[in-house]
């Protein structure tokens, strides 16, 4: 089960921060990140809970 950030960047479950947003940057942090290679979606394990949290990332090759 893979579940969305909140707006604010945070783990729906446990609510601990996971991405934060710059000016001009997306931070994942401390994550383990998973891709899945045929649709480019990609997922953080958040590190508190160990939950997988869909992040603003694409992978593209």
């Amino acid at each position: 089960m893979v579940a969305t950030t909140t707006q604010e960047g945070r783990c729906p479950v446990c609510r601990a921060k996971v991405v934060a947003r710059g000016a001009d940057e997306v931070i994942i942090r401390n994550a383990i990140l998973r891709v899945e290679s045929a649709t480019g979606r990609v997922v953080a394990k958040c590190a508190r809970c160990k939950s997988w949290v869909e992040v603003p990332l694409k992978y593209v090759e």
